[in-house]
């Protein structure tokens, strides 16, 4: 679903630069902000090996403006052609190849502000499950029934009571109070793939970030864990094997 979503972005983008003067294309690649035609919205830092390189113009001859690390978040972006994507990393605005970039949420027509960014959430304060609605209003349509301790990605705050979120290939609202952090988001210490060390066999992977908690996985020395980042001055947040959990910081390596 997120693969149909961009494609068809970038193809209304595609009709939509086609038709405008090439005065208005030149003029400091300048966007409207009100027509949303062209919003792909944040995107992820992708396929590169530390970080992407932030230009000032769509030309990977034109200068540098920032080196833009792998798994960094980009936000308020817009097609430009096939091989860049207007971007903006850290207040600075630029371009980054749009293969270095993978879409990874904000509906289409809603733009979020970088703040706004928060990351991966877990299901919580309910018996059975929270409500993913097609609103943010609790009368909306339902989408889904997200079970209890489920996790949703790619969260954006929407208001006092609502935040937008991925479920799945589903998107849609789910409310404040059935939303607890788990990792990620505009002002998380990002860490990236690391790979465990220090350890005689395994490294565990706690439930919460306690070295008293439950383990829910050994994972060996040596094993990869993505998408960490650092919770505290002990812990970061890790996925291994598809289970997210808190692994000591000085288990991790890179």
């Amino acid at each position: 679903m997120k693969k149909a979503r961009i494609l068809v972005c970038l193809a209304l983008a595609a009709i939509l630069l086609a038709a405008l003067p090439l005065s208005a294309c030149a003029a400091a690649y300048a966007y409207d902000y009100e027509d949303y035609t062209g919003l792909i919205g944040a995107m992820e830092v992708v396929n590169c090996k530390t970080y992407a390189s932030l230009r000032s113009y769509p030309d990977t001859s034109s200068q540098l403006i920032a080196r833009v690390p792998l798994g960094s978040v980009v936000t308020n972006c817009w097609y430009q052609d096939e091989r860049f994507t207007y971007c903006v990393y850290d207040g600075m605005e630029g371009y980054i190849l749009t293969s270095n970039l993978s879409f990874i949420a904000g509906p289409i027509g809603q733009e979020y502000p970088d703040e706004a960014y928060l990351g991966n959430m877990q299901i919580v304060n309910c018996k059975s499950y929270a409500s993913l609605r097609s609103y943010p209003d609790t009368k909306a349509q339902l989408v889904a029934r997200v079970p209890l301790g489920s996790i949703v990605t790619n969260v954006f705050y929407e208001d006092d009571r609502f935040s937008y979120c991925l479920y799945g290939d589903l998107e849609g609202f789910i409310l404040n109070d059935n939303l607890e952090w788990v990792s990620g988001g505009a002002n998380a210490d990002y860490l990236g793939t690391c790979v465990i060390v220090n350890c005689a066999s395994y490294a565990s992977l706690r439930e919460l970030p306690d070295t008293g908690s439950k383990r829910l996985a050994r994972v060996p020395l040596g094993a990869t864990v993505t998408d960490c980042y650092i919770v505290d001055e002990r812990f970061a947040c890790c996925t291994y094997d598809g289970i997210i959990g808190y692994i000591l910081l000085d288990n991790l390596g890179w």
